[in-house]
């Protein structure tokens, strides 16, 4: 008797152990497969409608600003994505504007410039959360270097060239003039949008204030 009693208490057991590892494992399965789901499609593009609610234009694949070429003996997008430091305002993980410039700076780059400064403005406290940067794709002259300075006060400024621009580009399939576009940089440092003349500084303001909604502030 005592025989059967031990069996079926050793049958209980392997159920609930079976049963649990299945709980388990369900559990691992629908926390980790939303998140799986989402790194593949925000890598390649894979299942994202082209009728989004975004305003800006999706790049696919996301391109790491890591990987842009800057004329400088380090990689100063590597060192302002690496900070440790979280505990204020200054060193928090921002989302980022990246405008690029030539010397010329025709009207699509002055109006480019002219619209991230106005939504970086209207983003009132939360517009430490942004962070533009000027990226000078050649050597900008001294009239313009004095308006950059002048106009756009406390903006990170990068140095580049129009080959490295065009490299960086290539994996999104992407050719285009310098100044037309700029570009939304996410918090870890992929640029996933970006955006041209017919972009309103509204639309541009609506995706960033979306964006800074459901991301954290740290």
């Amino acid at each position: 008797m005592s025989e059967e009693k031990s069996s079926d208490q050793s049958a209980a057991v392997n159920k609930i152990v079976k049963r649990n590892r299945f709980f388990g494992l369900l559990i691992l399965v629908i926390v980790t497969a939303p998140m799986l789901l989402a790194y593949v499609m925000y890598q390649t593009g894979w299942g994202i409608s082209s009728n989004t609610t975004n305003n800006g234009e999706l790049l696919t694949p996301a391109l790491s600003v890591q990987e842009l070429k800057t004329i400088a003996e380090d990689n100063v997008f590597e060192n302002m994505l690496s900070s440790k430091d979280s505990t204020s305002k200054s060193t928090a993980k921002k989302w980022r504007l990246l405008v690029p410039v030539t010397t010329a700076c025709s009207d699509i780059c002055q109006k480019n410039l002219y619209t991230t400064r106005q939504v970086h403005i209207r983003l009132a406290e939360k517009a430490y959360r942004v962070e533009r940067i000027i990226l000078s794709l050649d050597e900008l002259n001294p009239t313009l270097l004095e308006q950059l300075a002048n106009e756009h006060p406390n903006t990170l400024r990068m140095e580049s060239s129009d080959e490295h621009f065009a490299e960086w580009l290539a994996p999104a399939n992407i050719a285009e003039s310098a100044e037309q576009y700029y570009y939304l940089i996410d918090q870890e440092g992929f640029a996933m949008m970006r955006y041209d003349v017919s972009h309103t500084g509204q639309n541009l303001l609506d995706d960033i204030k979306k964006l800074l909604k459901f991301t954290y502030d740290k």
